[in-house]
């Protein structure tokens, strides 16, 4: 399982995300590392579960009205 999330997410950063840049429906990431390479190693550390919870977490904070001041 974990190595099919792992290869699903490289395909996106190969291809998907390189295709939807170029018709210009993808701009710059907020955070660094991006988020897709954020859920690759929060899968590759915490393991599948974790590593997943981690990664939507970081993804419902990667939109233009998430106020990072409302938690601080």
């Amino acid at each position: 399982m974990k190595k099919f999330i792992l290869t699903t997410i490289d395909i996106y950063q190969k291809i998907i995300a390189v295709v939807l840049f170029n018709l210009g429906l993808k701009g710059d990431c907020r955070f660094s590392p991006t988020c897709s390479e954020y859920a690759k190693i929060s899968i590759k550390e915490k393991g599948v579960i974790k590593g997943t919870q981690l990664a939507i977490t970081r993804l419902l904070k990667c939109q233009p009205f998430y106020n990072s001041k409302q938690y601080v």
